[in-house]
């Protein structure tokens, strides 16, 4: 036990100071976010800048604006609608809208713009003919009519409370935690495979393996790199809890925090997650003949763990669905599945407790066969063991591999 301390005090310490590891660790996912933040950004600015059309026409065929209330700096009336087009051919408006004769009975308007129509223009327009269509009523009418609805939304399943400008955030916030959640189990259990196949393929394991067994081996970098892992999370969750907690001023994060249930859950699925996909990149690593060889079998996995990413539409509109359900229950999809049907509502019990017992068995089922092929190929050079050769090797006790063909034990 001594032998496997050691080794995992040696994994923390060495990959902790390596520049590709942080970087990975801690650059990868702030580019990351920056850069969905900048998406984002950009989104919400041509959603909301009313400014970049510069001032809009109107014509009013109806009358209902005829007493211009509250009419917004930006707007200009117009005698007729060839006018207005006039002036929006020769871009001295860059937009402009007709309410018809018959707008009070069918409530349509017709705009015409060069460009899209941001989001926000189109509340100002309904904010002006709110105005001038509650002449005559009381002015605190009139202030409601403006604004009809300030949202607070329940959700019953998990008995969350939200304001209406803070959905946004919440559907960002289970992303933002998967992203970091697949960044460190990637990058510690990634650093686990390439350093065993260096390690088997420069012969340092053949030193080691005189002084260690195998297995203490193998427990010692999982353990040690897993705590790396870990140490990341833990930090990215502060940070992640310090920038919501000073963000409460902006609209867009106010109200939102991350449930303590998510934490808890997410840092559970990430160990077993972790023990899970670092075993089966042991034994990758133990079998393949290069480094090259190894990543490809790696994104074979990655592929398999985004899968919940691709289909994230069926855990917004179909969160119970069976698809749903499979990718909560099968081993390899539900650490990401389980934290983002976590973010969008409740799981059943069943289902949570199915998922984390499926996850746990696998894991331990792997890490013992992985851990009979570590041992079994740990000096094997020179051949790819077949599929049937490694279902034999897991059902039977082996004796570690010595020689190019396979043959002989030590």
């Amino acid at each position: 036990m001594h032998k496997t301390w050691l080794v995992v005090k040696h994994e923390y310490m060495t990959n902790i100071k390596r520049r590709s590891f942080l970087f990975a660790a801690f650059g990868v996912p702030v580019i990351t976010i920056l850069l969905m933040a900048v998406v984002f950004a950009v989104i919400i600015n041509n959603e909301t800048d009313t400014e970049r059309l510069g001032t809009i026409g109107y014509v009013d065929q109806s009358g209902v604006l005829s007493q211009k209330i509250d009419e917004p700096e930006n707007l200009r009336a117009y005698a007729s609608e060839d006018a207005a087009r006039a002036d929006l051919d020769s871009h001295v408006i860059g937009a402009y809208f007709v309410l018809p004769p018959t707008y009070m009975d069918t409530g349509t308007i017709n705009a015409v713009s060069s460009s899209n129509i941001p989001d926000a223009l189109q509340d100002q327009i309904n904010t002006y003919l709110r105005a001038n269509l509650g002449q005559g009523l009381d002015a605190t009418v009139v202030e409601r009519l403006k604004e009809p609805l300030n949202t607070s939304i329940k959700a019953l399943d998990t008995g969350r409370t939200l304001g209406g400008s803070a959905l946004g955030g919440l559907f960002i916030a289970p992303i933002i935690f998967v992203l970091v959640f697949m960044i460190a189990s990637q990058t510690t259990s990634g650093y686990l495979m390439s350093g065993v196949v260096e390690e088997k393929t420069s012969r340092v394991m053949e030193i080691l393996i005189t002084s260690i067994t195998p297995f203490q081996l193998l427990m010692g970098k999982i353990l040690g790199l897993g705590a790396l892992g870990l140490t990341q999370l833990v930090i990215w969750i502060i940070g992640g809890v310090i920038t919501l907690s000073l963000g409460q001023n902006l609209e867009f994060l106010s109200g939102i925090v991350i449930p303590p249930d998510m934490m808890i859950v997410g840092v559970v699925y990430f160990l077993l997650g972790y023990f899970l996909l670092s075993s089966v990149m042991a034994g990758v690593g133990a079998v393949v003949g290069s480094e090259q060889e190894s990543r490809q079998f790696a994104g074979i996995f990655s592929i398999i763990m985004v899968i919940p990413f691709i289909l994230i539409v069926s855990f917004i509109n179909d969160p119970d669905g069976a698809v749903v359900t499979f990718l909560t229950l099968f081993p390899l999809t539900s650490p990401v599945a389980v934290i983002l049907r976590m973010g969008f509502g409740a799981i059943p019990a069943w289902q949570l407790i199915s998922s984390l017992a499926l996850l746990f068995g696998t894991a331990l089922f792997v890490a013992w066969a992985s851990a009979r092929i570590f041992r079994w190929a740990l000096l094997l050079y020179g051949k790819r063991p077949g599929p049937r050769e490694l279902i034999r090797v897991i059902r039977r006790a082996p004796s570690m591999a010595t020689t190019a063909s396979g043959d002989g034990a030590a």
